[in-house]
C-alpha cells in the first residue's frame, strides 16, 4: 500500500514539474480574460454614454486594441532581452493603472479619461498574448498544442466568474453606473502578479550546441521568415480569425441594445467567451490526432455558421447561437495558427517573429473593431456580418491553397 502511495506521489510530483508553468499561466489567463471580457462588454457601452458623437462609442475599445498592437513588438523583444516573467509582471502593473484611469473616467463622466484608460491597457494586453507562447516553451515540442490549449482553458474560468463578479462590483459602486466593472478589471489584473512571479524561468542562452564560446545564434532575417507560406497562413488564421471575432463581438452589445435586448447582452457575451475557450479542453489533442489543416478549416466552417445565423434574424436566439459559433471558430483558428507559428521559428527568432505576428493580429483586429461601430451606426447589423464574410473567404482560401500545396511537407526552419 505504501509503495502505491509513493508511486502516486512521484507521479503527482512529476506532473507538477512538467506542467508548473502551464498551470500558473492558466491562472494568469483566467485573470486576463476576466479583465478583457469586462472591457469588451462595458467599454463600448460606457463610450456610448459618455461620447457626444455616438459613432465613437467603440473608440475606447478600439484604442485598447490599437495600443495592444503597437505594444506587442516591443513587449516581445523586452521579454527576449529580460525574461517572460519580467514582461508579464510589468504588463500587469500597467494594467492596474490603466483600469484605475478608466474607472475614474466613468466616475467623472469624462470620455477622454475613459479613452486614456483603455489606450493605456494595451501593454498589459500585449504581455498577456505571450502566455500561450510561454506555455509552449515550457514543454517538449510534441506537447506544445496541448499546452497552448490548456492555457486558453483559463479563459473558461474567467468567462464563468467574470459576469457575476462584474455585476456585484457594479452594484457596490452604484449610483455611478459601470464604474464597478472597471474597478473589477483592475483587481483581477493585480492577481496576475502572483502566478507570473512563481513561474519557472524559461530563458536559455542561444549558443551552438557543443560550443561554449560560440557566437550567439541571431536567426534568419525577418523578411525571409515572412515569405514562408506556413508563416503567412499562421498569421492569416490568427489575424483574420481575431478580426472576424472582434468585428462582430464589438458590435453585438450595441446591436442588441438597438433591438431592445441590452439586459441580455452580458449573458450572450458570456456564452461567446465560454465558446471561445471551452474547446481548448480538446483542441490540442484534436490537432495531434487529425492535424492542423482540418482543425483550422473546421474553424472557418464555424465562422460561416456564425455569420449565416446572424444574418437570419435579430432575436435573442440568433445573437446567442451566432456568438457561440463565432467563439468556437476563433478557438480552432487561433490555436491552430499559434501552433503553426511555433513551428516556423527558432528560439533565437521567436522575439521578432512572435512580435510581428502579434502586431499583425492586433493591428487587423483594431481596424476591425474601430470600423464595427461606424458600419453598425451607418449601415446596420446585416452589413457587419456580410463584411466579416469577406475576411473569412480570404483566410479560408489561403489555408486551403497552403494545405493543397505544402501541408504534407515538413515546415522548414
Amino acid at each position: 500500500m505504501s509503495t502505491v502511495r509513493v508511486h502516486d506521489t512521484q507521479q503527482a510530483a512529476g506532473f507538477w514539474a512538467r506542467n508548473r508553468n502551464v498551470i500558473f499561466l492558466m491562472i494568469a489567463q483566467a485573470c486576463f480574460l476576466s479583465c478583457s471580457m469586462t472591457m469588451v462588454t462595458f467599454a463600448g457601452l460606457a463610450g456610448e454614454v459618455l461620447a457626444t458623437n455616438k459613432a465613437l462609442a467603440t473608440l475606447p475599445m478600439s484604442l485598447s486594441i490599437v495600443s495592444t498592437a503597437v505594444s506587442t513588438g516591443p513587449m516581445s523583444m523586452l521579454m527576449q532581452w529580460r525574461s517572460r516573467r519580467f514582461g508579464f509582471r510589468l504588463g500587469a502593473l500597467v494594467g492596474i493603472l490603466a483600469a484605475s484611469i478608466a474607472a475614474y473616467g466613468v466616475y467623472s463622466g469624462s470620455f477622454l479619461a475613459l479613452c486614456i484608460g483603455t489606450v493605456s491597457i494595451g501593454p498589459f494586453q500585449a504581455s498577456a498574448q505571450y502566455y500561450r507562447f510561454a506555455a509552449a516553451e515550457s514543454v517538449v515540442p510534441s506537447r506544445a498544442p496541448r499546452a497552448i490549449s490548456l492555457v486558453l482553458v483559463g479563459g473558461l474560468l474567467g468567462a464563468l466568474l467574470a459576469p457575476s463578479l462584474t455585476r456585484w462590483f457594479n452594484e457596490v459602486f452604484l449610483p455611478v453606473n459601470m464604474m464597478g466593472a472597471f474597478v473589477f478589471a483592475g483587481v483581477v489584473v493585480a492577481f496576475i502578479l502572483l502566478p507570473t512571479t512563481l513561474m519557472r524561468p524559461l530563458e536559455k542562452p542561444f549558443v551552438a550546441e557543443g560550443e561554449m564560446e560560440a557566437e550567439p545564434d541571431v536567426g534568419r532575417p525577418i523578411r525571409e521568415i515572412a515569405r514562408n507560406p506556413a508563416f503567412i497562413v499562421a498569421v492569416l488564421n490568427g489575424a483574420l480569425g481575431y478580426a472576424m471575432m472582434s468585428f462582430v463581438m464589438t458590435a453585438t452589445p450595441l446591436a442588441m441594445k438597438a433591438c431592445g435586448l441590452i439586459g441580455q447582452s452580458i449573458d450572450v457575451i458570456q456564452g461567446h467567451v465560454i465558446a471561445m475557450f471551452l474547446p481548448s479542453l480538446f483542441t490540442g489533442s484534436l490537432i495531434q490526432r487529425i492535424g492542423l489543416l482540418p482543425v483550422m478549416l473546421m474553424g472557418h466552417a464555424c465562422f460561416a455558421v456564425a455569420f449565416i445565423t446572424a444574418l437570419s434574424g435579430i432575436e435573442i436566439g440568433h445573437f446567442s447561437l451566432a456568438l457561440i459559433a463565432l467563439g468556437v471558430g476563433w478557438n480552432f483558428c487561433f490555436v491552430g495558427g499559434t501552433t503553426l507559428l511555433t513551428r516556423v521559428h527558432t528560439d533565437a527568432e521567436k522575439g521578432r517573429v512572435q512580435g510581428l505576428n502579434e502586431f499583425l493580429v492586433f493591428g487587423t483586429t483594431a481596424a476591425a473593431s474601430l470600423s464595427a461601430g461606424v458600419i453598425l451606426q451607418a449601415f446596420g447589423w446585416r452589413l457587419v456580418n456580410q463584411s466579416a464574410f469577406v475576411m473569412l473567404v480570404i483566410a479560408a482560401g489561403a489555408t486551403i491553397i497552403w494545405g493543397l500545396s505544402t501541408a504534407r511537407k515538413p515546415v522548414a526552419h
